[in-house]
C-alpha cells in the first residue's frame, strides 16, 4: 500500500482504501517538510464493518 495526498489550504482530502484481509498495517511519513517530519510513524487498522459499527456506539 502506498498513499500520497498533499494538503490544499481551503481544500477537504478524501482518500478510500480497499483491504482485502484485516490486520494492522505500519509504516511512515514520507515528507520532509520539518524537523524529524520523515519519521512519524502512521498505523492502519483494517477490520470488518461490524468491527466499526460495534466502535461507533
Amino acid at each position: 500500500m502506498g498513499v500520497k495526498t498533499d494538503a490544499i489550504p481551503g481544500r477537504l482530502n478524501q482518500i478510500f482504501l480497499f483491504f482485502n484481509r484485516p490486520g494492522t498495517f505500519v509504516g511512515q511519513c514520507s515528507e520532509i517538510c520539518g524537523a524529524n517530519h520523515s519519521f512519524i510513524p502512521v498505523a492502519v487498522v483494517v477490520g470488518g464493518v461490524l468491527d466499526f459499527l460495534k466502535n461507533l456506539v
